[in-house]
């Protein structure tokens, strides 16, 4: 007689899947919010589709609840961040977290676990710098893991060969898929040694931090000034343009990978295969006009 078929639930699925990716002790647990969102209580076994995304907005969620066999939501940034005091249809979060629940969709956030990893979303911002590079080193080292050594938040990349700034913007841009990046420079403008780079908004990572060069999403106008003030540039892409490509150019393919190396010799689900598959509703909310 043969082993009985185990279904076991997309969450437990995904986070024992991501112990292998960006275990969640490498998250900046002190401030934020990493893990199950969200767990549906009535899971569809035979649905095999993720969808990952930025961020979880309405029309995200209506884009998961119209797939035919979504059954879990990977949402980098947290949709849950601080306490609720009700879960109401008239939120419209809220009304996308019941709904999705509802159809058995369950919600799961990396945020930070993924920016620390070695092979995260920090690492792959200085992509396009390792090959100049002589080394380059986390700016903060996250819980040391076995497996994961040199984890830690954000990157400073060393180069061989000085850049100058329009190289270096040109290569920033070209990774991106971006027309256009904000740029800020000292009066006396120099070449590019070294870079720190930090997804997201990076100001409060690079404080104490000596490069040439920050890359990171997005920092306030007063802290834009102290940096070229020390004389260090600054380019801005704007938040969630740091972040969004590495789900399509990384993340999709390595985590469809290990989803599958999961699936029982024994399951006997009709639809064995996990999807990964990137939101096309999510998007940056600022655009230039």
């Amino acid at each position: 007689m043969g082993n009985p078929t185990v279904h076991v639930t997309p969450l437990a699925l995904i986070r024992r899947v991501w112990e292998r990716i960006a275990p969640l002790r490498l998250a900046e647990t002190s401030w934020d919010n990493v893990g199950p969102m969200i767990e549906a209580p009535y899971p569809n076994p035979n649905h095999r589709q993720v969808l990952l995304t930025i961020d979880l907005t309405p029309s995200v969620a209506a884009e998961a609840l119209a797939l035919p066999s979504c059954s879990l939501i990977v949402s980098y940034h947290p949709p849950i961040f601080r306490g609720l005091k009700s879960f109401t249809l008239q939120d419209p979060l809220q009304n996308s977290l019941l709904k999705l629940s509802a159809k058995g969709i369950s919600v799961f956030s990396p945020h930070t676990s993924l920016d620390a990893t070695p092979n995260g979303i920090n690492n792959w911002l200085i992509k396009p710098f390792l090959p100049l590079s002589t080394h380059n080193t986390t700016i903060t080292n996250s819980t040391q893991i076995e497996g994961f050594e040199g984890a830690g938040m954000g990157r400073i990349v060393h180069l061989a060969s000085p850049l100058s700034m329009n190289q270096a913007v040109k290569m920033v841009k070209e990774h991106l898929e971006l027309d256009h990046v904000q740029l800020a420079t000292p009066e006396i403008e120099k070449s590019v040694s070294s870079i720190a780079v930090c997804a997201g908004s990076g100001a409060s990572l690079f404080k104490g931090v000596e490069a040439d060069l920050y890359l990171t999403g997005e920092m306030s106008h007063h802290e834009v000034l102290a940096a070229i003030h020390a004389g260090t540039s600054v380019i801005l892409t704007r938040h969630t343009n740091t972040e969004r490509p590495y789900l399509s150019q990384v993340l999709q393919g390595w985590l469809e990978k290990e989803l599958n190396s999961e699936v029982d010799i024994h399951d006997d689900s009709p639809n064995g295969k996990w999807e990964v598959l990137v939101s096309k509703a999510d998007r940056d909310p600022l655009r230039v006009v």
